[in-house]
């Protein structure tokens, strides 16, 4: 197996860097995952950025999901993870999750942070699962429902 490559259920998945021919399928996992998805000229305009990265996860030629991460100092904050719908509840989060914390870790972070709603049951088991802790309230933060944002932070 290659570096960055693991197996989730018989199945190869490989974590690679992501490149601008990849913008179809994370703009639909993007647009399948989330209520208020974020537009194609956001990830156009943030993806040549220095501190930004977008990691994706695909299994053969099929994308199963991303997350974009900004780095600044010793400081990191996931901006946006998802995995496609059909592929959830299989271990690539928490592979892509592990993968992002290893990169931070690399790049000197000494804590990351992201936001997350408090109704997003699954996604806050998970950061739970990898030690990320509560640290703050965004209120109002979500414009489709005014739903508060949970802001977590994992020291590293």
């Amino acid at each position: 197996m290659t570096a960055g490559a693991v197996r989730v259920r018989e199945e190869r998945i490989d974590i690679l860097r992501f490149e601008p021919g990849d913008m179809d399928e994370l703009m639909e996992i993007e647009n399948r995952s989330f209520s208020l998805p974020w537009s194609r000229s956001s990830y156009e305009e943030l993806w040549p950025l220095d501190s930004i990265e977008i990691w994706i996860a695909k299994a053969g030629s099929e994308m199963l999901g991303y997350y974009l991460v900004q780095s600044v100092g010793d400081e990191a904050e996931l901006h946006t993870f998802a995995v496609k719908p059909e592929h959830r509840r299989r271990g690539v989060g928490r592979m892509l999750l592990d993968h992002m914390m290893g990169k931070a870790r690399e790049k000197g972070a000494r804590n990351i942070y992201l936001q997350v709603r408090p109704s997003n049951a699954p996604a806050r088991a998970l950061y739970d699962k990898l030690g990320f802790k509560p640290v703050g309230l965004r209120k109002r933060y979500y414009r489709d429902n005014d739903e508060d944002a949970l802001v977590m932070r994992l020291e590293l």
